[in-house]
This record gives structure tokens, sequence and C-alpha cells, in this order.
């Protein structure tokens, strides 16, 4: 197994067998206004080293108002690499992603359904990487490594906080210590024949994370879900704090969504930000009644104080950048606090079937 990874790991693909019985692949991308992205992304899936003739690529449009359809067209237009016969444009009138991803699937013609954002930068090997990985260790779904890109300061220290501890826990897709079965992954590229067996991803339930949904309904009926550290995905982060904010506020109310729809957290980090606040809220409030509990919230601020500023001051030593210490130590409390928020609001709200939460 060794020498045959080694072969296709230099064709990005299962080089074992010959190019015309590689599983057929269908990339499924779903966007809504990502005209900066879109053509890079369609560039980068039109180079993979997989074969032409067994890829096909499936971009799922929420009705972008900024150009995004047009440059998809275009770039079908120009014909470079195929473009025309390979990449579908198709229709998705609501907008949400797990709608886009449903469309998508029950477009495609692939035994493999790849799915690809338009923010991710992939590398060319990707596809055949992650067939490879399916067929080497039989899981239903495999993904890789989240790594961040930056344009711009803000941008930088974003990223930096989404992949460490502090910022999202034990989360192996961003860390990326270690291969091996996990309970979800970044994107992932799935076995056809497991939407026959756990459905779709959920695109009724209000509010919900579709991903970690639909990987946790592949572990509950006996599937697995694999983390290959050698596939590396980068990305492009939110650029400002405020759509940091917007971001983390809809996880978490994603997160709760899967609470009430499951009846369980997949991880322990999940229910870290709700109890902060929780002990935050409960603290302050008692403080205001008897000043015997100010002590304790005092101890309680001044510990996450402690950490935000010295894992902060670390990171930004070890990166020779004394500017992203004030950068990091903002965001940090930005996912944290807006993570609680949209979680305790989803599970305060709980909207009827059909409402969603704006992207």
């Amino acid at each position: 197994m060794h020498a045959r990874n080694e072969r296709s790991q230099a064709t990005g693909g299962p080089s074992a067998e010959p190019p015309e019985r590689w599983p057929r692949v269908s990339a499924v991308v779903p966007v809504r206004n990502e005209a900066r992205y879109i053509e890079a992304c369609l560039g980068r899936l039109l180079d993979q080293e997989y074969p032409r003739e067994r890829l096909e690529i499936l971009v799922v449009d929420g009705m972008s108002q900024d150009g995004t359809r047009e440059i998809v067209e275009r770039v079908r237009a120009a014909g470079a690499g195929g473009a025309a016969s390979v990449i579908r444009l198709i229709d998705n009138p609501t907008g949400q992603r797990a709608s886009a991803l449903n469309a998508g699937i029950r477009a495609s013609t692939g035994d493999v359904v790849v799915r690809v954002d338009a923010r991710s930068v992939i590398q060319r090997t990707y596809v055949g990487q992650c067939v490879r990985t399916l067929l080497d260790t039989g899981a239903d779904n495999v993904g890789g490594i989240q790594q961040p890109l930056a344009d711009a300061p803000m941008q930088e220290a974003i990223g930096i906080a989404m992949a460490h501890p502090f910022g999202i826990g034990n989360a192996q897709f961003r860390l990326g210590r270690k291969s091996g079965f996990v309970d979800s992954v970044y994107l992932g590229s799935f076995r056809r024949e497991i939407f026959d067996r756990v459905g779709l991803f959920d695109d009724v339930a209000p509010i919900l994370s579709e991903d970690s949904d639909i990987n946790q309904r592949i572990r509950e009926r006996g599937g697995k879900v694999y983390l290959n550290i050698d596939i590396r995905v980068q990305y492009y982060p939110r650029e400002t704090l405020r759509d940091l904010c917007k971001l983390y506020f809809r996880y978490g109310g994603a997160r709760a969504g899967n609470l009430i729809k499951h009846g369980n957290l997949t991880s322990w980090r999940q229910a870290v930000p709700p109890l902060f606040l929780v002990a935050l809220l409960a603290l302050g409030g008692v403080s205001l009644v008897h000043r015997a509990f100010l002590p304790g919230l005092a101890v309680l601020l001044a510990g996450y104080g402690a950490c935000d500023l010295g894992i902060c001051g670390y990171l930004a030593w070890a990166r020779r950048r004394s500017l992203l210490w004030p950068r990091l130590a903002a965001v940090f409390p930005c996912m944290h606090i807006s993570w609680a928020l949209g979680f305790f609001g989803r599970v305060c709200a709980r909207p009827g079937a059909g409402r969603f939460w704006p992207d």
C-alpha cells in the first residue's frame, strides 16, 4: 500500500488503476456573492491532476448579485481547460448552503462528491488525494486540514485565532496534529452511496451546522469520517471583527440547532463558550446584589484576560509581529462571546421550520 500511495501522490489519483477506471468525481461548489474568489477557485479545480474526463464541476449559486454568476459564465465561455464541458451552473433560489449542496448532489453524476468552497484554495493533487484516501481507508467521508491565508493584518489575526486551541478547542481539522477517524472534517469528499444510507444535507432544520450534522449521521449509522493531515486546504477568513462576530454568532446558533435535533453535543469544546458566558452573567448578576461574589467575578475575568493576553503575546512574539498582539487579543473574545450568544439565541428562539438566519 505504501508503494501505491507514492505512485498515487505523484499523479494526484489512485494510479493502481488505469485512468478510465478511476472513480468519477463531482465537485460541488456552493456560492453566494463570491465574485472576489470564484474565478480563482474554478481555475484551481480545472487545473487538477485528476483525469479531466472523470471530473465535473457544479457551481450552485444562491442568486448572487455581485457578478458571481457572470464570472462563472465567462469562465465557461472561455473554454480554457475544457471549462465549457466540465462546469455547470445551477440555481439555488433559497440561498442556503445546505440547499445548494443538495442541489449539486442531485445534479451530479460522480461516484464521489467533493465539496469545495469558493474561498478555499486547493492544491493540484487535492481531488486525487481525497479519492485515494477514501479507497485506502474505507471511509465514507474524507477531509483535510484547514489552513488560513490573509491579505490584511486583521484577517491574519483572525486566521491565527481560528487555528489555535484557545479559539477552537480540539477541532482536529484546524489543528492538524494527526490523521485518523474523527467526528468532523473540513469540506468533505463523500462516497455517493453514503447519501442513500443517511440522506442528504438537512435543509429543513431552521438553523443547523450542516457538515457536523451529516458527519454525525454518518457515524451514528456505522460510517466513518477520516481526517488526512497530508491533505491541506487553505482558505480566506473573514476580514473584520464585525464579520467574525456575525460568523461565530451563526456558528453558535448552528451548533445549538444540532443539539436540538440530536439531543447531544459531539465534543466538550462546544460546551465551553456557553458555560463561560453563563458563569460570567451569573457572577455579574449576583455581584450586583451581594458584593461577596465580586471576588469570584474578578477571578473569572482576570483568569480569562490573563489567558487571552498571554497566549496572544506569545503568538505575536513567535511571529515577530508585535502589532498582532492587540488584534489577537480582540479576536478571541469576539469568537467566544459571539458563539455563546448565537448558541443561546438559537435555543431560546426555536424558530419554525424554514426560517433561517442570514449569512
